[in-house]
């Protein structure tokens, strides 16, 4: 299967001021490894891009910050994409772009792996066998998400809610039934025990086609000036990667949403495969201080 990893990078670096910032955003955050969490980001999309070529989109401030990262890593990436925003629309819009660009490239059937970049993901083979499950459900038409097994009752994480039985053919893919917003305590500890509740990573397989389709069908105020922006987009190559980046006047009047809220709460082709990843969004200082023990 043609699986073609796609970045987000971005964020109003707003959740671990004053080291992230808006010029500076949290993929771009050194932990204690020395490695930002979009480098470890771009190391799993590569072990898992069967045609060595990964997609970023960011915003065009920070292009340069971005593709340094990049370039400092060893991998067997050969074409580095970039789509660069002239402004921050919301995933919805920067989802649309990149499925617009991956199927001018490769083809309607190409399969997208969407990933955040401000993840962390311990288990990286459990993180590639779930690629392969939703790879398998997203090349028959399907929007499959990555649904984290509750470890506590998390009131900082939206919950996805799936249907017990699995898809005919498709044992780990289940039929997401609905999300939930980020719940009280109390909801969820009731959630966390019924075992039919995911946390929602934000991570999305799908083919490129059927991601427009949707856009189309559930958010055209989205994917139309979104689609214009690709075309009018200013564009360059080189012999390791390309840019398309985005018109700013078309790009600007695309609906300011989520990907959730524009197609996964709309769509009754949303489905999951519930996994144990090791996953952390390193949502706070909090979640920082998680991951290293205290020195003396």
């Amino acid at each position: 299967m043609n699986i073609i990893p796609v970045i987000i990078c971005g964020g109003a670096g707003t959740r671990l001021w004053p080291v992230s910032r808006e010029a500076f955003p949290k993929p771009l955050l050194k932990l204690a490894d020395g490695q930002s969490l979009l480098q470890k980001t771009f190391l799993r999309a590569a072990r898992v891009a069967s045609t060595n070529e990964v997609l970023i989109v960011t915003n065009r401030e920070t292009y340069f910050l971005t593709k340094d990262e990049c370039d400092e890593l060893d991998t067997d990436v050969s074409r580095l994409g970039f789509v660069l925003e002239p402004a921050a629309r919301n995933t919805a819009a920067a989802i649309g772009a990149a499925a617009e660009v991956i199927r001018e490239a490769h083809g309607p059937d190409a399969i997208m792996l969407v990933m955040p970049a401000d993840q962390l993901i311990e288990k990286e083979q459990a993180f590639a066998d779930a690629v392969q499950h939703a790879a398998h459900g997203a090349a028959k038409g399907r929007i499959v998400t990555f649904g984290i097994r509750p470890t506590a009752p998390e009131t900082g994480y939206g919950y996805i809610e799936f249907e017990s039985r699995s898809l005919p053919g498709m044992e780990s893919i289940h039929k997401v039934e609905r999300f939930i917003e980020k719940p009280e305590l109390g909801v969820a500890k009731e959630l966390v025990g019924t075992g039919r509740h995911l946390w929602n990573a934000g991570m999305f397989c799908f083919t490129a086609q059927t991601m427009l389709d949707e856009l189309q069908k559930h958010a055209p105020n989205v994917i139309e000036p979104t689609l214009a922006a690709v075309r009018d987009a200013r564009r360059s190559t080189s012999d390791d990667g390309f840019s398309v980046e985005l018109d700013a006047a078309q790009f600007r009047t695309a609906q300011d949403i989520s990907i959730d809220y524009a197609v996964m709460e709309r769509s009754n082709n949303v489905n999951v495969v519930p996994c144990d990843l090791g996953w952390n969004d390193i949502g706070s200082w909090l979640a920082i201080s998680e991951l290293t023990s205290p020195d003396e």
